[in-house]
């Protein structure tokens, strides 16, 4: 990006570079890579990028989520080259399925680590694409709840190109960069987050969370990530009756910023940035955006802070809480995908249980049903079928968390962990995997 610039009038400098999407779109050229930061889709820009498609060959698009344009069609594929980080959305999945996009691994910590290293397979980052706020009087402009790597990529990238959304909220932390850093914007108005939907939850949910319940204490960190079965804990009333709660995480789920208000989550004990709120996107509704908009109590910082083991685990007694999808009786956990298909992303999982476990008093729960597909499969699975990708090794199991219970594996035998396993497995899946733990462990 360019370099901060403070001896510009910031007024006139941003609307020398005010333009329409089709003018920023054109500062995109053929071979370019093109950055685009998790929850900050510039979707103006974006669609008028995807009207180039004939004038354009090898442009790659890079991000969690990529809505289609019309650039997943065969025909498109010599313009773009899709790679999603996250595979969150319908449309996502199938595009990787269907081979019509490239999947990019992401860790969120050291994702530029190549670049800045200087290494040889380290490809620049041509252009990246956000939405912000617009400039207050000094110049700057805020990310605002959606930070993610926004500026960390910023001071990385050739060129800065925006969408300039007059509904979104200015927040605290590391949210800003100055008009003089970046290359064009487009004005837009739209509202940064839907009405929230209604929090559907289960039986299953209600199992899972009572379980929860018992492994949070007073004055803990608590960092929780995205899933509809996390998603679900601060609505069924986990942290209801804890007290001096401190929030350090990736990002939020429905509820949490509510605690703020009734004050169960204070920050008040907190190791790391106390009194604080911390995530690198908090807010899961308009409500809640209105309620950090310049709120002090809140700072967002990039996921390369958030996310990274050294700075979690100075949070001592951190409790962090994601979700899987499988895990097998030695402990490895699967996260993201099933066998080779990948169905979501690894997102913060893998640092916060290195964190944790770094951390003197950490504990890392990961949650999941303990059946799927109606009760019909087992979500603890003997062995992992060939292609299963392992997203947290066995050795960073810690405590899994069912619908029946709590499985404790800190510093278990293999055997010792299959007990404990299945003791927390769906009663009908419980003799097969005796049965299996007894073939793979015993003589």
């Amino acid at each position: 990006m360019a370099a901060l610039d403070l001896s510009l009038d910031p007024q006139e400098d941003y609307e020398r570079k005010l333009t329409t999407a089709e003018g920023a779109a054109a500062l995109v050229a053929s071979g370019d890579l093109v950055w685009v930061p998790s929850g900050q889709m510039p979707p103006t820009i974006l669609a008028a990028l995807a009207r180039r498609e004939p004038e354009l060959r090898n442009v790659t698009i890079r991000s969690t989520m990529i809505p289609d344009f019309g650039w997943f069609r065969d025909e498109a594929r010599e313009a773009f080259d899709l790679q999603i980080q996250y595979a969150i959305i319908p449309q996502n999945r199938q595009a990787l399925a269907e081979r019509r996009a490239d999947f990019h691994l992401y860790h969120m910590i050291h994702q530029h680590k190549a670049i800045d290293a200087g290494r040889e397979e380290a490809r620049p980052i041509d252009d990246l694409m956000l939405t912000v706020s617009p400039p207050n009087r000094s110049g700057y402009v805020c990310v605002g709840h959606s930070c993610w790597d926004s500026v960390t990529t910023a001071r990385r990238a050739k060129r800065v190109i925006v969408e300039v959304n007059d509904q979104h909220a200015r927040t605290r932390g590391d949210t800003w960069l100055h008009v003089s850093q970046i290359d064009a914007f487009v004005p837009t108005s739209r509202p940064p987050l839907p009405p929230m939907a209604p929090i559907e939850v289960d039986p299953v949910d209600e199992a899972i969370a009572a379980n929860v319940k018992t492994l949070v204490r007073d004055g803990d960190t608590i960092q929780i990530g995205l899933g509809s079965h996390t998603g679900a804990l601060p609505a069924l009333g986990v942290f209801d009756e804890r007290e001096d709660l401190a929030y350090f995480g990736e990002l939020t789920v429905p509820g949490l910023v509510d605690l703020v208000r009734r004050g169960n989550i204070n920050g008040r004990r907190a190791q790391v940035h106390p009194d604080r709120f911390v995530a690198c996107y908090i807010g899961n509704s308009p409500e809640d955006l209105a309620y950090i908009d310049e709120n002090p109590a809140f700072e967002l910082y990039s996921s390369d802070y958030t996310n990274d083991p050294r700075v979690i685990c100075r949070n001592e007694n951190i409790v962090t809480i994601n979700g899987a999808l499988m895990v097998d009786l030695t402990g490895q956990i699967g996260v993201y995908s099933i066998g080779p298909h990948i169905y979501t992303g690894l997102g913060g999982h893998l640092g916060f249980a290195l964190g944790a476990a770094l951390a003197p008093r950490g504990r890392a729960v990961t949650v999941l049903p303990a059946a799927a597909r109606g009760g019909t499969v087992s979500a603890i699975v003997p062995q992992f079928d060939a292609g299963q990708i392992v997203s947290v090794p066995r050795e960073l199991a810690d405590t899994i968390v069912t619908d029946h219970g709590v499985a404790r594996l800190l510093g278990r035998s293999v055997r010792e962990r299959a007990d404990e396993l299945i003791r927390v497995a769906a009663p009908q899946f419980r003799d097969e995997l005796r049965a299996a733990a007894r073939k793979l462990f015993y003589a």
